[in-house]
């Protein structure tokens, strides 16, 4: 099967509706977490997640969204959570709600951050040698951290082998026999990579592949939105740059 795999799209509608425009031959949707947060259109986020019956985990924003009366907290994408809370539909709500922290496809683990803690940064090397000791798993798809990439293992003679590919400008991941692999499709709505746009990617399970994408989109759409109805101008400016 060929899933299209979603992460971090922080209510950012104008970059998913590009994705949507772009990928073709996907036949289910896998959402790593975060779909609230940053750019005002969660709901519309929210909803296309649901209406696709996207198989998903809950990410730290999400989290945020449905514990917003219990949080000690404050900040301004607090503000936005609360602001994006206030507009969110019944039925958007129930499908977040319903998100668990990990869950199994295929064989596959999705975790919004590391298989060790759902809610920690995977970010390095050591880090990665963690994650894969808290897995069996051969595939594990994540996100949280904003970067396309892939940290690839293989268990030797010599001992565990683990290093880092980037995909910021798309690419192509195919496992040899025996390799492990933790991929980061990198962000829908905010990528920290230093490309802008869009990023996704498409795992087809049969063929044993993951193919990375950018998509361009026109960024002054969502700075429409912003000025619209009043966040931060400092989020489009982060769009501008790919941080």
């Amino acid at each position: 099967m060929r899933y299209l795999i979603l992460s971090d799209l922080h209510g950012n509608w104008a970059a998913l509706e590009a994705i949507v425009r772009e990928a073709r031959d996907w036949e289910r949707v896998l959402f790593l977490g975060d779909a609230v947060g940053y750019y005002p259109d969660a709901e519309r986020v929210v909803s296309w997640l649901a209406s696709h019956d996207a198989i998903g985990v809950l990410g730290n924003h999400d989290a945020w969204m449905l514990s917003l009366g219990s949080l000690d907290v404050e900040g301004p994408i607090l503000e936005i959570i609360a602001w994006q809370a206030e507009r969110m539909s019944a039925a958007s709500h129930a499908y977040l709600s319903k998100l668990p922290m990990a869950a199994n496809v295929e064989g596959a683990l999705l975790v919004h951050g590391s298989p060790c803690d759902p809610m920690q940064y995977l970010d390095d090397l050591e880090l990665a040698r963690q994650g894969f000791d808290c897995t069996a798993a051969r595939w594990v798809f994540h996100g949280h951290t904003h970067l396309a990439g892939a940290y690839l293992s293989l268990d030797g003679p010599n001992g565990q082998w683990v290093r880092y590919q980037r995909y910021t400008n798309g690419g192509e991941l195919i496992l040899a026999p025996k390799v492990r692999a933790i991929v980061n499709p990198g962000s829908v709505g905010q990528p920290r990579d230093g490309t802008p746009g869009a990023a996704y990617a498409i795992w087809d399970s049969e063929e044993d592949l993951v193919e990375f994408y950018r998509v361009t989109y026109d960024l002054k759409q969502v700075l429409r939105r912003i000025e619209e109805v009043g966040f931060p101008n400092w989020l489009y400016e982060r769009l501008l740059h790919g941080k």
